[in-house]
Parts: C-alpha cells; sequence; structure tokens
C-alpha cells in the first residue's frame, strides 16, 4: 500500500492542477464513497522493476441528464432532435438520459529543462483503455453512451473531438461531449 500511496502523492500533471490534486488527495474518498471507479494505467517498465509510477488514469461513473431544452432563449436549438433520439434510442418521452461518464482523465506530464511538458501517453490512449471497459461493463448492464466533461480549452476539446466525440452541450460550467458506444 505504501508504493501506491507514494506513486500517487508523485503523479504530476503540470498543466491542470485539478487533475493531479484529484488523484493526489480526493480519490480514496470517491472509491471509499463509491461515487466512481478509478483506473491507473502504470509505466509497465519501472512495474517490471517493482516501482509504481503511474502514466495516467481515468475515473468512470454514471451521469443522468434531464433531456435538454429544444432551444434556448435566443430560440436557438441546443440539442436537435434526431441526437435525442439517437441518445434515447427513439425513446421519445425519456425525461433523462443515461451515460457512462468518464469523469476525470489525467496523465502525468513532467517539465523538462528546457521548458517543454513531456508526456508518456496520449488522451488517445487513455481513452482506448477507458472504451475498454467501457464497453466490457456495456455488455453487462447496457448505456448507449459516454459523456466526458470539460473546460473550454481548445485542445481538450480537440482531443475529444478527434477521438470521436460530438459536442452535446454547454451546461452553464462545463462543455459536455458525447460518443455512442
Amino acid at each position: 500500500m505504501q508504493h501506491l500511496s507514494d506513486a500517487l502523492d508523485s503523479f504530476r500533471c503540470y498543466q491542470d492542477g485539478d487533475i493531479e490534486n484529484f488523484l493526489r488527495k480526493k480519490a480514496f474518498e470517491y472509491l471509499d464513497h463509491g461515487w466512481c471507479s478509478i483506473y491507473l494505467l502504470l509505466d509497465e517498465e519501472k512495474f517490471d522493476e517493482g516501482q509504481i509510477k503511474i502514466d495516467a488514469y481515468f475515473t468512470l461513473s454514471h451521469k443522468s441528464l434531464k433531456m435538454p431544452e429544444e432551444s434556448d432563449e435566443t430560440g436557438k436549438q441546443k440539442v436537435s432532435k434526431s441526437t435525442i433520439r439517437k441518445l434515447t434510442g427513439g425513446f421519445s418521452v425519456a425525461e433523462t438520459i443515461q451515460f457512462v461518464l468518464i469523469g476525470q482523465l489525467g496523465k502525468y506530464k513532467s517539465e523538462t529543462v528546457d521548458g517543454k511538458i513531456i508526456a508518456d501517453i496520449t488522451s488517445g490512449e487513455i481513452l482506448d483503455e477507458a472504451f475498454e471497459i467501457i464497453r466490457a461493463s456495456n455488455e453487462l448492464i447496457p448505456c448507449r453512451c459516454v459523456l466526458v466533461e470539460c473546460s473550454e480549452e481548445p485542445k481538450v476539446h480537440k482531443a475529444y473531438i478527434d477521438y470521436g466525440f460530438k459536442l452535446f452541450q454547454f451546461d452553464g460550467k462545463h462543455y459536455q461531449f458525447y460518443k455512442r458506444i
């Protein structure tokens, strides 16, 4: 257990303090309360040497969203009716949409001497691992879509869009992207 605590304490994500802080300070609380599952992606070479170095992590949980309004105060459509039908499997009277939520996704990033930030794993590789687990769990408990929530950082949006996610909505706090399973 001490090796794991040390690995959590040494996890760094210099571009996003919240990602680092969650894993280092909040992960055990979330596990204890059953709020999410946390998956660690380890450096295999270090593991073979008897060490634990966390290259990345992600969390999985459930999220239920109220069916979005058809239009906002300007009359502009928030989420298309065809998107809602796809997400609910054609169930037109649904009041909520159920998602698998990738609540946290972080990768170890260290700063080099010349100021460049280095990561040993890509966002796509982390998402590949997450979707492997999501697809396996979908065989047991079906869920049509995966949801991610993020800030307005364009690089993060691009990473999700490049992976096949589509913008669902901005909920006033987060940009929400979805991908069908």
